[in-house]
């Protein structure tokens, strides 16, 4: 306020003048409240309160951490979200509590006993609490606070929890971001409130316009050697058509010894469904995708919806799946591929348009992929999705376009290529040649997909930075809200996208013991409070889930 008044008092702002606002109301106001807020206890005192996160079921909250409180309270909408209602008990004779003003009084009559409460993967514990309304989500008071398993440093502002195998952890202690209401108003109305005297407090603060947020720390694909550079490929951003002989890569559909062509039906589609079917065949016809046909096999064709409500063809290869030999191209492995990264400060990210379709069939081949519809019976020349070995096609047609480059400055999962470098012309030089690579071998990309000299951006399920990797946010939302599972299917759909993060969570293995043993179909499905205890405690792991650095890989070491 000090400081405000001496600004006030040796530069009034332009605006203000220019509506006819009287300086001399505003150093009488702030005079006003420099004179009340004398009188007040908390004067100097703004520090910010001290809080622990914690996991209780569903619920993430913030406990503060208040050793003038004599016990536990949890606020009506904490407990309401954690799903604890079911559990509030009356007690036989109502706690009156005073409040921190001295005067005002409370009488408490619910509590919830022996909550387990999360603090840390392997730190849980059951917390007995009084239901209080109050603007907290939970406040710890001294009877949890006494015990010596719970030290407390307040000018650390650390935690710590007694680990199950005795050991001393320490919590996740955010500080408070607390919401501030403001309203902009012209300088006319302030002056007429201050006039009026008719508002208890009011702050004033003078609003610039800042400049646009410089993004060139994290966005390089601005930077005039980029925008070059795209400008010289455009080309390589028009759309696919026909198609592409003579690469060294082609789709195979080998079949195991004695297999004869599958029977089946056309199934039935909805005005919707055909009008769209008539549509997508003309499409892929004039692309020169797909070409009619005689053959004497034929899978039938259905939609599914997407999630921006529009119609995907899908064609029901299961039949001549289940007779086509596997192949055992090898995938890379997505950790091998996320340590490659380690160092690197500018990324790129192309993605192949309609990728599979850039790929050919084997001509003896191409009768084998052949589908039936209402408005006739057509085959592709070009790969299509739902092949059992179309991925591994794919990818080895990948991998050899781009073997000279792998793990020095490119990374290839299927249709995602990712060059990476430690340096800006480095990255536009590389960025050049695989470019190059792309357009000798006539393979186009999505523009819209692709992203250029960025140093941050999702590749694999990950948010990949200089720093390091860390998941994505709302692969954790999920996590953090996933229903508790009634079937062995809902164990092993889990289970799978907390593997996939696993490296994320030390002891993952241990702790999801209790989880991997539900997956077994010889094992009853039983979720006990065994289980219970492991699905929380991966839940929780994944929410205090750190990024994790990446080592730098020799090539990329100066």
């Amino acid at each position: 306020m000090a400081q405000l008044r001496d600004y006030l008092h040796t530069a009034v702002p332009a605006p203000l003048m220019d509506v006819g606002v009287e300086v001399v109301d505003l150093h009488a106001y702030i005079a006003k409240i420099d004179r009340e807020l004398k009188t007040q206890r908390y004067d100097d005192i703004d520090a910010p309160l001290l809080y622990v996160r914690i996991q209780i079921g569903e619920a993430t909250c913030n406990a503060l951490i208040d050793c003038g409180a004599s016990r536990n309270y949890i606020s009506q909408d904490c407990m309401v979200r954690a799903g604890l209602g079911p559990r509030v008990r009356r007690k036989s004779q109502p706690t009156q509590v005073t409040l921190a003003d001295g005067h005002t009084h409370k009488s408490i009559d619910r509590c919830i006993d022996a909550v387990p409460v999360y603090f840390a993967p392997h730190a849980s514990e059951a917390v007995s609490f009084d239901i209080l309304d109050t603007k907290f989500d939970m406040i710890l008071g001294m009877s949890w606070l006494r015990s010596e398993d719970h030290p407390v440093n307040f000018f650390h502002r650390t935690v710590h929890i007694r680990h199950r195998n005795g050991v001393l952890v320490s919590c996740m202690v955010p500080l408070p971001h607390p919401s501030i209401n403001f309203h902009v108003v012209s300088a006319a109305s302030m002056r007429a409130s201050i006039i009026r005297d008719d508002i208890e407090e009011m702050g004033v603060c003078f609003l610039h316009a800042l400049p646009p947020r410089d993004t060139s720390s994290t966005d390089s694909s601005s930077d005039p050697r980029i925008t070059e550079l795209l400008d010289a490929y455009s080309d390589m951003f028009e759309g696919p058509h026909g198609v592409v002989p003579d690469r060294p890569i082609r789709h195979k559909i080998i079949l195991e010894d004695g297999a004869v062509p599958p029977r089946g039906c056309i199934y039935r589609m909805s005005e919707e469904e055909l009008s769209v079917l008539r549509a997508q065949l003309d499409d892929l016809l004039e692309k020169g995708w797909i070409r009619p046909s005689s053959s004497p096999y034929g899978a039938p064709v259905l939609f599914v919806r997407k999630k921006n409500k529009n119609l995907r063809l899908c064609i029901d290869y299961r039949k001549l799946n289940a007779q086509t030999i596997r192949n055992a191209d090898p995938f890379p492995c997505i950790d091998n591929l996320l340590e490659q990264l380690g160092g690197a400060q500018f990324l790129s990210k192309l993605d192949l348009k309609s990728g599979y379709h850039q790929l050919e069939i084997r001509k003896e081949d191409r009768y084998k992929t052949a589908f039936k519809t209402r408005y006739g019976h057509f085959e592709w020349l070009v790969m299509s999705f739902g092949l059992t070995n179309a991925p591994a096609t794919f990818q080895a047609a990948m991998t050899t376009e781009f073997r000279h480059m792998v793990d020095r400055y490119v990374l290839i999962y299927l249709d995602d290529i990712l060059i990476y470098n430690r340096s800006l012309e480095e990255h536009v030089e590389h960025l050049r040649t695989v470019l190059e690579r792309l357009r000798q071998a006539k393979y186009k990309a999505n523009r819209d997909k692709c992203e250029f000299a960025r140093q941050e951006l999702e590749y694999l399920g990950h948010y990949v930075t200089p720093q390091g990797i860390r998941p994505l946010a709302y692969k954790i939302e999920a996590l953090r809200v996933w229903p508790e599972p009634t079937n062995t299917t809902d164990v092993r759909s889990f289970m799978g996208l907390a593997g996939y993060y696993q490296r994320f969570i030390t002891g993952y293995s241990r702790i999801a013991a209790p989880m991997t043993r539900l997956q077994s179909p010889k094992v009853p499905f039983v979720f006990d409070d065994v289980a219970q205890r492991s699905f929380q405690a991966l839940k929780t792991a994944m929410l205090m889930a750190p990024s994790l650095a990446s080592m730098t890989p020799p090539c990329q070491r100066e």
